[in-house]
């Protein structure tokens, strides 16, 4: 089953590893197919720029497996959660980008420092409360922090990114990872100005 976006799932991680947005077993990658009931999502322990398409699980609404013959991520119930409390978002990227990183475990969120962020993303990247990955707890901290945006950061672990589809929440992570580290650089130099709230309503209409 959904042999094309199998490919575009192994593609997406071959994609965001070369440029630099992840690494080696970590992250992880699910699409929802919303009328289906059906989930895509990457398996555990692998290396992720080497999946396969035949490597890419099908499982349903309640992390059972439909189709595989691997384990589902560990975060699997944190982008169910996710699909469950956002019915606008079908597709889900977890990686561990280093400037992202760098921020999440510093524990400090993503200001809006370019108004793209204000369009693409929804405003700041908050940083979700600590919970050990795959757990309950995890997947209730990141719902929560998601609230109005498409990205959140873990805090000491990663980012999340997400979309209607595959290619928004890669554009997302992409996005993302790209203003970290501008933001980074900037608090190097020395001030970081903030645009403006008030100013922002222009942008949005």
């Amino acid at each position: 089953m959904y042999e094309e976006l199998k490919r575009e799932i192994a593609k997406a991680f071959k994609y965001i590893e070369k440029k630099g947005w992840n690494y080696g077993r970590a992250g992880n990658i699910s699409v929802f197919i919303r009328e289906k009931k059906h989930v895509l999502v990457t398996p555990s322990g692998a290396y992720k720029a080497k999946l396969k398409p035949e490597d890419i699980i099908v499982v349903d609404v309640n992390g059972g497996v439909i189709e595989g013959r691997d384990r589902p991520t560990i975060e699997l119930p944190m982008h169910l959660a996710i699909y469950r409390a956002y019915e606008h978002i079908n597709a889900v990227v977890h990686a561990h980008g280093i400037y992202s990183t760098a921020l999440a475990i510093a524990r400090k969120q993503l200001p809006v420092i370019v108004e793209e962020m204000d369009l693409y993303i929804g405003g700041d990247v908050r940083v979700a409360d600590y919970a050990p990955a795959g757990t309950q707890e995890l997947a209730e901290s990141v719902v929560k922090a998601l609230k109005g945006r498409k990205a959140v950061l873990l805090a000491n672990h990663g980012v999340i990114a997400c979309g209607g589809d595959l290619e928004e929440a890669v554009e997302i992570l992409g996005l993302v990872e790209r203003l970290s580290q501008a933001y980074i650089l900037a608090r190097v130099l020395g001030d970081v100005h903030l645009l403006p709230t008030s100013k922002l309503d222009r942008v949005r209409s």
